[in-house]
């Protein structure tokens, strides 16, 4: 009987010696090769800044630089890509770059930063952000300007300051398209994703149209209401494109306007 009731104890460690011997190593935190972070002081604090560079030797004018809104969600997805199709060389059409992503922080500060002064005009009730303060978006430009192209511009990488591009999604498209209008010699391409063109009752709109040809401008939508507006706006200047994106939601519209973007920043043929 006393060996019967050791039975059940003997069965149990028997049986649990391989999953102990399985036993994964201890974690640690996945990490980009040939990146960095740091910190810049920005009109709503400090602001984290992500670098994903290329390995090889640069090209003879130096990299092509993409700059990425909401770098939190988007820098990291934007860099392995990048390089995926950089790898692909010929077959892909795009040569490699360097990807920065600026994070943009809690919900209040993005909207009151990626968004333009509009005196007398607040955001409706029923629209996004509705209630939060908005504007700053010539105090977010300075900064990108003045705190964040000098980080990379700084010399660690030979850069080609004739081709950066400015990708931004939704209030970040919005943005974008504004910094092309009103600062049409700080970058080369502007990438708008999605851009809420309802804000300011087309308020940016209206200036895309205005400002004298500048940089490149690629507006890339999904299904909706702003479709027929962001095609619109493409067809009524030069050196401005719009590419649909079928089947895709307002939300689901950076993940797939991930490889134009690339493509449009850092492509050999389309320039």
């Amino acid at each position: 009987m006393r060996a019967a009731l050791r039975l059940p104890a003997l069965l149990s460690a028997v049986l649990s010696a391989p999953l102990l011997a399985m036993a994964p190593p201890e974690a640690r935190p996945y990490e980009l090769p040939r990146s960095m972070v740091a910190g810049v002081e920005g009109p709503g604090g400090s602001y984290e800044v992500m670098i994903a560079w290329p390995e090889g030797e640069p090209p003879a004018a130096g990299w092509p630089v993409l700059y990425v809104l909401d770098g939190e969600d988007n820098f990291a997805i934007t860099a392995l890509t990048a390089r995926r199709l950089a790898r692909a060389g010929a077959r892909s059409g795009v040569a490699a770059g360097i990807v920065v992503g600026i994070a943009a922080g809690p919900l209040p500060r993005r909207v009151r930063d990626y968004t333009p002064a509009t005196p007398d005009w607040v955001i409706p009730r029923g629209r996004p952000a509705h209630g939060l303060a908005t504007g700053g978006a010539e105090a977010f430009l300075d900064s990108v300007e003045r705190q964040v192209m000098p980080l990379v511009h700084d010399g660690r990488w030979p850069i080609d300051r004739t081709r950066e591009t400015l990708v931004g999604h939704s209030f970040g498209g919005l943005l974008a398209l504004h910094a092309a209008a009103t600062r049409p010699a700080l970058f080369d391409g502007v990438v708008a994703v999605s851009p809420s063109l309802w804000f300011g009752d087309g308020l940016v709109e209206r200036e895309v149209r205005r400002a004298p040809i500048g940089p490149r401008i690629l507006i890339s939508e999904g299904e909706g209401a702003a479709l027929e507006n962001g095609s619109t706006l493409s067809r009524s200047r030069q050196r401005t494109r719009f590419l649909p994106l079928p089947g895709q939601s307002h939300g689901t519209t950076m993940l797939a306007a991930t490889v134009p973007t690339i493509t449009f920043a850092f492509g050999q043929v389309d320039r």
